[in-house]
């Protein structure tokens, strides 16, 4: 029997609960439940979000290495399939080439005189912005990326000069990623080769 009758001063009798299935069923946490609650959604923020800050910094260093990357393919593509020089700086149509980086944008413009400007009977080809630049993924250069680099027909790459445009876009997460840091080296041929190096989570200057 889960209950028996209990009697009281008027007669009447009344159920005696024994049992755990007699008592009332009460809504609700206890304090110990909600504290252990907290405590477990504490333990895995703690490694949620770590791991979620990582993945969105080697998105944005992805973005941005193929976007630089594109700029530079760009260029070198323009100039073979025109047959005349073409140029790739950092700045914008408006502005000219400002040779700074850091903003992201750049532009690719016809440069029939190999001068690295953009005279006023010059074309803008192409112009653009890298992504994910800020505070975290940072872009800079150095050699003839901090003037203008001029591809030629045959798709070299070549100083205002005329040397050979030897020269390195660098798309740094300033995070702790292992590599933290993509590197554009422009080849002999012209050609881009990407390479992975790893600063410990700095970002220095070319």
């Amino acid at each position: 029997m889960l209950k028996e009758e209990r009697a009281t001063p008027t007669g009447v009798a009344l159920p005696v609960c024994r049992l755990a299935a007699c008592r009332t069923n009460e809504g609700g946490f206890s304090l110990i439940e909600l504290m252990i609650a907290v405590a477990l959604t504490a333990i895995l923020l703690s490694i949620a979000i770590p791991a979620f800050s990582s993945m969105m910094a080697q998105n944005q260093l992805a973005a941005a290495t193929n976007a630089a990357r594109g700029a530079l393919m760009a260029a070198r593509q323009s100039a073979v399939t025109k047959g005349r020089p073409v140029s790739l700086c950092a700045g914008t149509p408006d502005s000219g080439c400002s040779g700074d980086w850091s903003a992201g944008e750049w532009v690719v413009f016809d440069d029939a005189d190999h001068s690295g400007d953009i005279d006023a009977d010059e074309r803008v080809v192409r112009h653009g912005r890298v992504p994910a630049l800020g505070d975290t993924v940072r872009l800079d250069a150095n050699g003839p990326l901090r003037t203008a680099l001029v591809y030629v027909p045959m798709g070299h790459a070549e100083r205002v000069s005329g040397a050979f445009g030897a020269g390195r876009l660098r798309v740094c997460a300033a995070t702790d990623l292992a590599p933290n840091a993509r590197e554009l080296v422009i080849s002999a041929s012209g050609r881009v080769r990407l390479q992975s190096v790893d600063f410990d989570g700095a970002c220095p200057e070319l």
